[in-house]
């Protein structure tokens, strides 16, 4: 009896293993299917087109223009239209807007990551299409909100860019970034390896970005909700630092951030866009009781039940238009309990 239930057990097994098999097969050519239609995908992709001018700024200044720029990712779906700015040299400029109106594109397009539909972007009057990619992108540095490191030492991450640079010009950036303790607390500090495996908080790897850009010095820079992954006393402190430094070097700043602490202390014009377009572009100080820039703000107060006092910290932009703000949503909001 017993050899007959080990018998019956292995037929069973070998009438299972081709069933098995197959399934396993048809799991492989699915997965192959799918990824050979993302490798063919990019394979149809149209090549990028190869640079046509090789003109370079002699007497560089900073002033950059957006002139009539039309865009779209696909040619149905068009999402900067007609849009026009001057930044002058030195200046500080805001880009500000909700989710999905256009602001990392614009960062995308002044970069050359993607090309105009129609209109250019000067620097200095040089249209960027006259200029090579390499050249361009040479002019900025950039701090994302998507802290970008590859697998290598600290150093050479921050280095990177500018790997002639000497070490005591890297310490100095890490100390202004206020990541240098961190790093000599690590094991083998500088020259710790960076991979999947390190144990580094979002928040500091953006520090490491922070210190990359301000070691990189570059004419121009893009901060794109840069301090995102900070805390507040981080975030304030690293934004006195990070002022002084622009400020003494005279670079001409694009931000991208929601957070209001970065627009009132880094920039000293604000342009708001929606849908691709621009809604307004007004110096920081002409919009301090404006009730859009306020709008900022509202999502301090969304998560407020009603009848419930809005703590809301008086900013530069005035503490009257949150009180009428929260006063239309049934919220009590004394302008004189407002902290200072």
């Amino acid at each position: 009896f017993i050899t007959s239930i080990v018998a019956f057990i292995s037929y069973v097994r070998s009438f299972n293993q081709p069933i098995e098999q197959l399934a396993t097969v048809t799991n492989t050519l699915q997965s192959t299917a799918a990824a050979s239609e993302r490798v063919f995908d990019f394979l149809e992709q149209p090549e990028q087109a190869p640079d046509t001018g090789n003109k370079s700024i002699p007497d560089f200044k900073g002033n950059v223009e957006f002139r009539h720029v039309n865009f779209g990712y696909t040619p149905e779906k068009q999402i900067i239209f007609d849009f026009n700015c001057k930044v002058e040299a030195g200046q500080k400029i805001a880009i500000v807007g909700p989710t999905g109106a256009g602001k990392t594109t614009l960062v995308n397009l002044l970069m050359r990551f993607y090309e105009t539909d129609s209109g250019e972007i000067l620097i200095d009057g040089v249209s960027t299409k006259d200029m090579t990619r390499e050249y361009v992108r040479g002019l900025f540095g950039m701090v994302l909100q998507d802290s970008w490191l590859f697998e290598g030492t600290i150093r050479e991450n921050i280095c990177y860019g500018n790997e002639e640079t000497s070490e005591e010009a890297m310490i100095e950036a890490c100390k202004a970034a206020n990541v240098h303790h961190f790093i000599m607390s690590l094991p083998g500090g500088y020259n710790m390896v960076l991979n999947e495996e390190a144990n580094i908080s979002q928040g500091q790897r953006q520090l490491l970005t922070i210190a990359r850009a301000m070691l990189l010095d570059s004419p121009m820079l893009i901060l794109d909700e840069a301090t995102s992954g900070l805390d507040p006393v981080v975030r304030d402190e690293l934004l006195d630092i990070f002022l002084e430094f622009i400020q003494d070097e005279g670079h001409s700043i694009f931000v991208s951030s929601h957070i209001l602490s970065d627009l009132e202390k880094v920039c000293d014009y604000i342009t708001f866009i929606h849908g691709g377009k621009i809604v307004f572009s007004e110096e920081k100080d002409a919009l301090l009781e404006k009730y859009v820039v306020a709008k900022l703000s509202e999502a301090e107060l969304r998560s407020l039940e009603p009848g419930k006092v809005a703590g809301v910290r008086r900013s530069s932009f005035g503490a009257e238009a949150l009180v009428e703000r929260s006063a239309a949503r049934g919220l009590v909001c004394d302008p004189a309990s407002i902290e200072d």
